[in-house]
């Protein structure tokens, strides 16, 4: 059989597995018996329903557990000022070891959306050194607890980085292959058997991760290669160019990730994998539209179970204006309404690519766009920008009503995300997001 029919059955065979997989997981979990997270006392979650001639009434009732934790997030959400909403929408990168210091003095909170920990920032050293990335992590551990017990924040700030499958890797943990590798062995061997695999790998890395501290995850790569000479293509980072195979391939990665209770991302939609352009250095253009994103792009991202998704700064022509970080078309359209994803919704970086500075100059009126557009979260991997963000997005809740419910809503699914987190045998971390 020659390699490309090969492939196209494979394909077809990488939806099929989707589908059953997604079959087969899709009851709400059970409450395990640990202590700490499952009620003793309470009545359990109960769903009723009564049926007449012409009518079906279907009622679900909530533990006391849950019913409370969803009443004391929506009073944090009520009360918090639309400065305090500000900071919760971004994820910031601290430049240097002192990373409390930095928080205080340079961010301005403690109370931040979250925190990205890369070697790129020095944030810890020799940047190989385990030990001292985990001294690192340890200290942003205290400032958490600082954050919700001193600062008042509740819900400190998401720890965050950057580790997909093989070179980019922004920590010192051991990779899995990467993506090709993985991609290759699909086509040649047994499929299930290798999404069975790297299923268990990823979970062994979000284990190793979450062990040093690590809640999120930003290394799933969902791209789908449209050229060969494209600018993921070049990289090597990808699962290839066949979306079936991409999206199996890139679901197993989520799943090992959410069963080791590390929140993974999806990226970088709608699909880097069509921009020869390289967005760090310029402005990237999806080829071929969205007719060719329908049968590319979007399959990945289908029924997916991330928790968070991330989009790139990627034109597409449906709107020639704004890339995906900064388009309601895309973000809202595509994402939210087309693929009905209810998940965190996370920017690439906005503070130094410049697929995002020749688009808008200022990094506040970026982070306005990128909420606007329907993002929850804005990442900021330059923290000497926060306080302008912060500033302009603060200005913009005060002045627009609209603008401060799309902020409440954005901290609203954050904190669902933390509830995951947190609390994953009442709120699943992966999977439904309502």
């Amino acid at each position: 059989m020659a390699r490309s029919s090969r492939t196209l059955i494979l394909g077809a065979v990488a939806l099929l597995a989707i589908a059953l997989v997604i079959a087969l997981t899709s009851r709400e979990p059970t409450p395990t018996d640990d202590a700490s997270d499952t009620p003793t006392t309470e009545a359990p979650s109960a769903t009723t329903t009564s049926t007449t001639a012409s009518t079906t009434t279907t009622t679900t009732t909530v533990s006391p557990r849950v019913a409370a934790l969803i009443a004391d997030t929506e009073a944090l959400i009520e009360r918090s000022t639309p400065e305090e909403l500000a900071y919760r929408l971004v994820v910031t990168g601290l430049t240097g070891r002192e990373l409390s210091t930095r928080l205080t003095e340079t961010v301005g909170s403690l109370c931040v959306g979250g925190v990205f920990l890369t070697e790129s920032n020095n944030n810890w050293a020799p940047i190989d050194d385990r030990d001292a990335f985990a001294s690192a992590l340890f200290d942003l551990t205290a400032v958490r607890y600082d954050a919700a017990v001193g600062a008042g924040c509740e819900y400190g700030p998401l720890i965050t980085t950057d580790a997909e499958l093989g070179s980019v890797v922004r920590v010192p943990v051991e990779s899995p292959p990467a993506a090709p590798d993985w991609t290759s062995r699909y086509i040649d061997g047994a499929p299930y058997d290798v999404l069975v695999d790297l299923q268990e790998r990823a979970h062994a890395y979000g284990t190793d991760l979450l062990h040093l501290g690590v809640d999120v995850n930003f290394g799933t790569v969902a791209d789908v290669d449209t050229a060969p000479d494209n600018f993921m293509a070049r990289q090597g980072r990808t699962f290839g160019d066949d979306a079936g195979i991409v999206a199996a391939l890139a679901n197993a990665v989520v799943r090992g990730q959410c069963e080791a209770g590390i929140a993974p991302t999806l990226k970088h939609f709608p699909n880097q994998g069509a921009t020869p352009e390289d967005p760090h250095r310029s402005r990237s253009f999806a080829g071929g539209g969205l007719d060719l994103w329908e049968t590319t792009g979007r399959l990945p991202y289908v029924d997916t179970e991330a928790p968070l998704v991330m989009t790139g700064h990627i034109f597409m022509d449906i709107d020639a204006e704004l890339p995906a970080s900064m388009s309601s078309a895309i973000t809202t359209g595509l994402l939210r309404d087309d693929l009905g994803y209810e998940g965190v919704v996370i920017t690439d970086d906005l503070s130094t690519m410049q697929g995002a500075i020749d688009v808008i100059a200022d990094p506040g009126d970026r982070a306005v766009a990128a909420i606007r557009a329907g993002a929850d979260l804005v990442l900021f991997v330059d923290d000497r920008d926060v306080a302008r963000v912060v500033e302009a997005l603060t200005a913009e809740m005060d002045a627009d009503p609209e603008f401060l419910e799309s902020a409440q809503g954005a901290f609203r699914r954050t904190l669902r995300l933390h509830l995951g987190l947190k609390a994953s045998a009442f709120f699943p971390l992966c999977g439904s997001q309502s």
